[in-house]
């Protein structure tokens, strides 16, 4: 089945895979607006895709990245120029909204996600990359050379997270 967002997004689909393996894979920029379905439907289920709108998601440094099997979006991952609270280091780029369908999680597809984001903020003058993670993705990012900052907290409605950061220099 096949959904078509327009009203999220120029139309760009997003159709649960088959069991078979990828056809291709790309991962290119897309527009804000196109990745509030998939922050709904793997991210926030209880809150409707029309809400999912995150400050500086329209900010002209921002990247949105998406990751297609074939024409279908299966990924997306966005990266803000935003410091953390009561951190005043320069540089500082958020990830935000990292997502892959739950049938494609293991194949490298997050991976590829957040080296885009890096990129960008890399590209974009970055020295601190910065995120709040489920704590149950929080060995994902450990293994791609995030480390945990602190203790772990709780988003009510959503669970546990840990800050983690990576320096970009």
């Amino acid at each position: 089945m096949v959904l078509h967002r327009a009203a999220y997004g120029d139309g760009v689909a997003f159709e649960p895979p088959a069991t078979t393996p990828m056809k291709h894979l790309a991962i290119r920029p897309i527009e804000a607006a196109d990745t509030r379905w998939l922050r709904h439907v793997v991210l926030r289920p209880t809150q409707a895709p029309e809400t999912l709108i995150y400050p500086g998601d329209d900010d002209s440094a921002s990247g949105h990245y998406g990751a297609f099997d074939g024409e279908a979006l299966v990924g997306i991952a966005s990266v803000y120029p935003q410091p953390r609270e009561g951190d005043d280091r320069p540089g500082q780029w958020r990830l935000r909204g990292m997502a892959v369908i739950d049938e494609l999680r293991g194949s490298g597809i997050g991976e590829r996600l957040l080296s885009a984001t890096v990129d960008h903020a890399r590209g974009g003058g970055g020295s601190l990359f910065w995120c709040t993670a489920r704590t149950t993705a929080s060995g994902f990012y450990v293994r791609h050379g995030m480390r945990i900052v602190g203790d772990e907290f709780e988003l009510p409605r959503i669970g546990p997270h840990v800050l983690m950061e990576m320096p970009l220099s």
